[in-house]
């Protein structure tokens, strides 16, 4: 019976425990759902997400991760990362190790300020959404339209918030 009360608990406070978008989502004022919207589109969840070049890498380790990352990176190709998958561009910008950015909260972190940036840039709308992703505004809206999809049924799970 304790054995089954255990497992019950971890059930039901896992969801609660395991958001790691809260913090940065409060910290720099974007919508938790927004941002898990964003993770949706880019990653399907998978922290080891890597796209190199526009080619999505859905692998199932940190070591096969950073084996792409490290043979884009001798290569000089643009790759994204993690949940958020952030661009190679932000992680040399700012010094971040991709060992770094592929720690989910990690991730989450430098996505959230990422986008907390073009929030701030454009106001809280699609075009910051758009922005997140590419600063070509066709990609932008494309983009944006399908973050928006995602996010309606973010809403609609958190209850309308």
């Amino acid at each position: 019976m304790t054995r089954f009360l255990c497992a019950l608990f971890l059930i039901v406070a896992a969801p609660a425990c395991a958001d790691i978008f809260t913090a940065p989502c409060t910290k720099y004022r974007v919508p938790a759902s927004l941002a898990r919207a964003i993770a949706r589109v880019e990653s399907a969840g998978n922290p080891y997400a890597v796209n190199v070049a526009g080619r999505s890498y859905q692998v199932r380790s940190k070591a096969e991760a950073l084996q792409i990352i490290t043979n884009a990176r001798k290569k000089g190709l643009s790759h994204d990362v993690g949940l958020m998958q952030v661009n190679s561009r932000w992680l040399r910008k700012y010094g971040v190790n991709p060992a770094v950015a592929l720690d989910p909260e990690c991730n989450v972190w430098l996505g959230v300020w990422i986008l907390a940036c073009e929030i701030h840039r454009h106001g809280l709308n699609w075009t910051a959404v758009g922005a997140y992703h590419s600063p070509n505004p066709r990609r932008r809206a494309g983009y944006a339209y399908t973050v928006w999809r995602n996010y309606v049924s973010e809403v609609r799970r958190d209850g309308g918030q």
